[in-house]
C-alpha cells in the first residue's frame, strides 16, 4: 500500500494491514498506549530523501541562502 501521511499508515498498521517503517519519534503515543509495537532495525543503513522547495519568485533572506548552503549536494 502507498499512503501520503504517517498518521494513516499508523491506522492501516494499528488495524492489521501490514508493517511500516516509519521515523520512531512518530510513534511513542501509540507505543507507550500498546497500540503498536516498535522493533528496531540493527545494521540497516537507511537514507531517507528528503526535498527543500520554495517559491520561485521568493527573494530568500540571507538566512535562508546560508541553511541552502549548509545542505548536503545531491549526489
Amino acid at each position: 500500500m502507498e499512503f501520503d501521511n504517517v498518521e494513516t499508515i499508523k491506522r492501516a498498521v494499528e488495524i492489521d494491514s501490514g508493517v511500516a517503517i516509519v521515523p520512531e519519534t512518530t510513534i511513542q503515543q501509540e507505543v507507550k498506549a500498546r497500540t503498536l509495537v516498535a522493533m528496531g532495525l540493527e545494521n540497516a543503513n537507511c537514507v531517507r530523501p528528503v526535498g527543500l522547495i520554495y517559491k520561485k519568485s521568493r527573494v530568500l533572506s540571507p538566512a535562508m541562502k546560508r541553511f541552502i548552503e549548509l545542505l548536503p549536494s545531491p549526489a
